[in-house]
């Protein structure tokens, strides 16, 4: 949980513009990572970056689909590949 406090507490702030570069001397982001360590430090990175990328001026969270086997983005093909199976699996009582 206390994760989950620091990145709140992290997100909540003002710290970047919707065109600022993560910069690595930042005091919030070093206080972090001394904090909860290496792994938060750059989850919380990767997070700011990629809400950077799909919506710099809201700042509010979007849905993505995730293909986890590959540990990547899923393609559009994937996507309709996985919820034709759901569909004909629901369809045929198996789920």
């Amino acid at each position: 949980m206390k994760l989950l406090n620091v990145c709140t507490w992290f997100f909540g702030s003002t710290l970047f513009s919707f065109q600022e570069i993560i910069k690595d001397d930042d005091e919030k982001l070093n206080g972090l990572r001394k904090e909860v360590g290496e792994k938060a430090y750059s989850a919380v990175v990767a997070s700011l970056t990629e809400i950077n990328e799909y919506n710099p001026s809201g700042r509010y969270v979007t849905s993505e689909l995730w293909n986890y086997k590959a540990g990547r983005r899923a393609t559009l093909q994937e996507g309709v590949k996985f919820l034709l199976d759901y569909w004909k699996r629901k369809k045929k009582g198996m789920l």
